[in-house]
């Protein structure tokens, strides 16, 4: 049963396996719209369709980052009212300083689109693998592909180096681990820097003379691809754009509109109004309805044989 459920070429990330255009335009319209509405309404919801999605894809292990979503939101809703002392409901007076429900609204909507768009930029940094990147952009904009290409590596690469040069430390016993007191664990801290800092400036010349000796930059380049456009990634174009266009009615409408402060208020909940929250919801949750769909289709198939 196990090896049939690894089998299975369907999955829950429904977006691994689709047309790169479709995943770039997907993620760019969801991002785009949680960082530029700054709605609790809009950014509750593209933070549920988020966290939904993480959780169908990864589970019990998608729970850590999840938790810190949620420290994210409260920490900078618990803050922000600190330096903001805007708003009419004084909860408390802090070193002098009012305490205001309106400013502690304020943050939180703001933690949350934090929050949301940063779960947002990792899936979509999961399923825009470097090879995608290059597939779209390479031939339109190569000098784009390749930056786009080398970010998307360079965190985890950084990660993974950093890793192996503080163990290869620490079994020398020059590490932070076996160092004493704040400096000697300061300057052991720096020691791994410094030589991230080398390693980074050696695989840039590497790369750079790797990419000339390949010819990059010479002339038009000819990307592959085994991505194909199919009559499912049009239905899903088209069911996209409706959403889309459900939603810009419902933010003409005022459906993104809130009032913080003086005084907390939300719009009238009118009929484009509902339409462009229900319209949200179903753009940012209809992956993870997709995907578990075809999950419960693969199991059924499996319990009739």
């Amino acid at each position: 049963m196990g090896l049939l459920f690894a089998m299975n070429p369907f999955g829950r990330d429904i977006f691994a396996r689709s047309h790169p255009g479709l995943a770039l335009a997907y993620f760019t319209s969801v991002i785009v719209v949680t960082m530029a509405v700054a709605s609790p309404v809009f950014a509750g919801i593209s933070l549920a369709g988020a966290a939904l999605g993480a959780l169908a894809t990864w589970g019990r292990a998608a729970l850590p980052g999840l938790g810190a979503s949620l420290v994210l939101v409260a920490f900078v809703a618990a803050v922000n009212p600190l330096f903001n002392t805007a708003g009419s409901t004084v909860l408390l007076s802090v070193v002098g300083r009012p305490y205001t429900a309106e400013a502690f609204l304020f943050g939180a909507v703001l933690g949350t689109q934090l929050a949301a768009a940063l779960l947002w930029f990792s899936a979509a940094g999961r399923v825009l693998t470097p090879e995608k990147v290059t597939y779209l952009f390479g031939g339109i904009a190569p000098a784009l592909a390749c930056v786009l290409t080398l970010v998307v590596r360079l965190v985890p690469a950084y990660g993974r180096r950093a890793r192996a040069v503080a163990e290869a430390r620490d079994a020398i016993g020059c590490g932070p681990a076996g160092a004493c007191g704040a400096v000697g664990k300061a300057r052991a801290g720096a020691t791994v820097l410094a030589a991230l800092t080398a390693w980074s400036l050696e695989q840039g010349v590497t790369t750079a003379d790797s990419l000339a000796a390949r010819g990059f930059g010479t002339g038009r380049r000819t990307p592959w691809g085994r991505y194909r456009l199919t009559a499912r990634a049009g239905v899903a174009v088209v069911a996209l754009v409706a959403l889309a266009a459900v939603v810009g009615v419902g933010l003409a409408a005022g459906a993104g509109w809130v009032q913080l402060l003086p005084q907390f208020a939300l719009p009238a909940a009118s009929p484009l109004v509902v339409a462009g929250w229900a319209a949200w919801a179903g753009l940012v949750i209809a992956p993870t309805l997709v995907g578990a769909g075809e999950e419960a289709l693969w199991r059924c198939s499996l319990s009739t044989r």
